[in-house]
């Protein structure tokens, strides 16, 4: 099992988002002046230790992306006119002040769903695999770089912003749509550890009613393997028919290309009719093979063949509402996903998130290892599982008791070298809470 301590926890309020909203119009509107209602859907990033990656720190600062909106606004479901917004915490748990971004589509249907990430990761795990190869005649070759069918605006921002285009990037997506339009995808980057934004485009412009890259979750980096530098990231169709795939990119966003859809069987759609948002398999997130990374140095502990199969396969959790959770599986980085099969875990609401942790998988949501139980009426704790496999589930904690609850959009990031988990949900769509655990295996 797993001991977990709290360490840290902090909420971006509305308060907060409202003071941003000042600062970016110039004015001072009094409390019955204020709009933003509605804060939802964040996602973090923990930034690079930079000086102190051997020695204990409490943590690492955090940028948290969200995005917030009145609750009666024009919009479906009541998002309507809502904007894209990023804050920092620091490692003494203060807040800088909220940045709203310049997004070019206000007064459109939906601003949502940003996810955050350091954007040219690739290369130096190429380079890792070609020295591995070099150390190691076992090793698999590279698999060739794909250059993929959609061509992004990441170079023309990168060459526009007259910044270094170093492994300090970081880059945010979201999604942005007219009212009865399908989302579309939209990005921006920041070369100062996301203190500053530049102003969002489109991601593919030669194609602008398409949505790209990823859905709510965070992206998946191939750390080893033949696949190694790859970039991969969860994507899902919003209706009836639970479509879900996968983007990946091979040259650090610059293409992206697409994987085959992963759809449900009949069989499937039906232990998913209790849901009320959509059938099928969808809100999808990746994680690895458990077990690919492998213990003790090169010398001693050289890389088999068995090794490069793991670090080339990819899995993709997928699940409704009130459903039952399914996973399909990569054997090639993310390019094909199998058809997908049920798992002994059920959805009682619509996020969840997954992250692995020394062979473990974790996964948080309102979730049930019991069907019987597995009712978004009435719901469940927020709570975080641990499985040894990827299949078998056992719950390790219980973040919030309420089963009611409205806690939703959960986001997880792990520091592995200083075994600290980062964890951030909406709490009842008011907050976005932050919260950071020290993990230890109790062997």
């Amino acid at each position: 099992m797993v001991d977990i301590h709290e360490v840290f926890s902090t909420s971006i309020t509305l308060d907060e988002v409202e003071r941003a909203n000042r600062c970016a119009s110039g004015e001072c509107p009094t409390d019955d002046q204020s709009s933003v209602r509605i804060v939802h859907a964040g996602s973090i990033l923990p930034l690079k230790h930079e000086h102190d990656r051997d020695s204990f720190i409490p943590f690492s600062p955090i940028l948290c992306a969200f995005y917030a909106g009145p609750q009666n606004g024009s919009g479906d479901r009541g998002f309507g006119d809502s904007c894209i917004y990023v804050m920092r915490v620091e490692q003494d748990g203060s807040h800088s002040l909220v940045n709203k971004l310049d997004c070019p589509q206000l007064n459109q249907k939906a601003n949502c769903t940003p996810v955050l990430f350091y954007l040219n990761q690739g290369e130096a795990r190429r380079l890792r695999h070609a020295a591995d190869l070099g150390a190691h005649d076992t090793v698999t070759p590279h698999a060739p770089v794909v250059t993929g069918e959609f061509k992004t605006s990441i170079q023309d921002i990168v060459n526009k912003a007259g910044q270094p285009d170093d492994d300090k990037t970081i880059a945010l997506i979201y999604k942005a749509a007219p009212k009865d339009s399908h989302s579309v995808s939209y990005t921006s980057l920041s070369f100062d550890e996301g203190r500053s934004f530049v102003t969002p485009r489109l991601l593919v412009e030669d194609a602008p009613n398409l949505g790209r890259g990823p859905v709510r979750t965070k992206p998946f980096l191939m750390r080893k393997g033949p696949y190694a530098g790859r970039i991969i990231f969860p994507c899902s169709v919003e209706n009836k028919d639970g479509l879900a795939f996968a983007d990946f990119s091979d040259d650090d966003l610059r293409t992206i290309a697409q994987s085959n859809a992963v759809t449900p069987d009949e069989s499937q759609k039906v232990a998913a009719a209790k849901s009320f948002a959509a059938h099928g398999v969808v809100l999808s997130a990746l994680f690895e093979d458990l077990g690919v990374h492998r213990k003790g140095s090169a010398a001693n502990d050289p890389i088999t063949a068995e090794d490069d199969v793991k670090a080339a396969k990819v899995h993709m959790m997928l699940s409704a509402s009130a459903s039952q959770l399914f996973v399909a599986d990569s054997d090639d980085g993310g390019a094909n996903f199998s058809a997908p099969y049920p798992i002994d875990l059920y959805n009682c609401n619509m996020g969840i998130d997954v992250i692995s942790y020394q062979n473990r998988l974790l996964c948080l949501g309102k979730l049930v290892t019991d069907p019987d139980l597995c009712d978004f009426t009435r719901g469940a704790p927020l709570s975080l599982f641990m499985s040894h496999d990827g299949k078998k589930f056992t719950k390790i904690f219980t973040l919030e008791e309420d089963p009611r609850g409205i806690y939703t959009s959960p986001c997880l990031q792990v520091d592995r070298r200083h075994h600290l988990l980062y964890v951030s949900y909406t709490d009842h769509r008011k907050a976005i809470k932050l919260r950071i655990f020290r993990l230890m295996l109790n062997h």
